[in-house]
């Protein structure tokens, strides 16, 4: 028997934790798409973006066909810039890298930090922090 989906797209699924055969309002599509439900509604007039129709004339999107119209509004990705050799690169600093580079206490830094004397922590998760090194860097300089 043929798969209905190929490999990459169950993959891709998978990895999203969406299940492929998942029923999705038109209010949860426009969750899952982050878009407005009236750009749902338009897509689905378009017939941009496939669904089914229930009994009782309410519309609902399984995962797949969200998906698909996902993938199909992804282009190639935008090649970046050559980088000029004088202008540091940008990169997140963990807080042992910043009290190396500083010389000061972790304590002391986050006291600095809420006294407004030291750069802002940039969140990098639910409880995970770092800071952008061209803020430290500037931070030194001034020092």
């Amino acid at each position: 028997m043929d798969q209905l989906f190929t490999p990459e797209l169950c993959q891709i699924a998978d990895s999203m934790g969406l299940a492929l055969y998942q029923r999705f309002t038109p209010i949860e599509a426009s969750l899952f798409l982050r878009c407005p439900v009236e750009n749902i509604q338009k897509l689905q007039k378009q017939k941009k973006l496939g669904f089914i129709q229930l009994p009782s004339d309410q519309v609902e999107f399984f995962g797949y066909q969200l998906l698909e119209y996902l993938l199909q509004q992804v282009s190639n990705p935008v090649q970046p810039e050559k980088v000029i050799q004088n202008q540091p690169q940008e990169k997140i600093l963990r807080i042992e890298e910043v009290t190396k580079m500083v010389g000061l206490s972790r304590s002391t830094v986050w006291r600095m930090e809420t006294k407004g004397e030291f750069p802002a922590r940039v969140p990098l998760g639910t409880r995970s922090v770092g800071w952008r090194n061209i803020e430290i860097e500037e931070w030194i300089a001034k020092r």
